[in-house]
């Protein structure tokens, strides 16, 4: 039986999509961004029961098609909402003596808000890995709009 990898993340893009790597083999590039994901909770200890928040940041990663949809479509200060899962990268220090983890989540799904040319308001658009082979990331369906206002 397979283990179940899979993250639902909704926060704000703090990091406008960049391309990272050009896979010469398959022609697809790997686009990253980073979002802010806030928990709001109230502070029990004080009288007042002041809201702070708990921030978490991820760097998402999105291969072909859909990397390239949001290097069009993705700016800082947009909501996105990811589906995906989740990733373990490790690396060492420049100089070797210390070696470091790093979590990111690679995307299979992306939805988010986008605001329309003409100032007429947002529409928000979905664009969802197609099914088949998941490690074949370039293979991505076109982007729907699912709601419009």
């Amino acid at each position: 039986m397979n283990d179940m990898n899979s993250a639902l993340i909704e926060g704000t893009v703090v990091a406008s999509p960049a391309v990272k790597a050009k896979s010469t083999v398959s022609g697809s590039s790997l686009v990253m961004f980073r979002i802010a994901s806030n928990r709001y909770y109230r502070d029990r200890k004080n009288e007042e029961g002041k809201w702070l928040a708990d921030t978490l940041y991820l760097d998402i990663a999105c291969w072909g098609s859909l990397g390239d949809f949001c290097m069009e479509s993705i700016c800082k200060g947009q909501t996105v909402r990811v589906v995906g899962r989740i990733k373990n990268s490790t690396y060492k220090s420049p100089d070797g003596s210390r070696e470091y983890s790093r979590f990111s989540i690679l995307a299979q799904h992306i939805t988010f808000r986008q605001r329309k040319q003409n100032g007429e308001g947002e529409k928000e658009e979905e664009i969802t890995l197609n099914a088949g082979n998941e490690d074949d990331a370039a293979l991505l369906a076109e982007p729907i709009v699912v709601y419009e206002y």
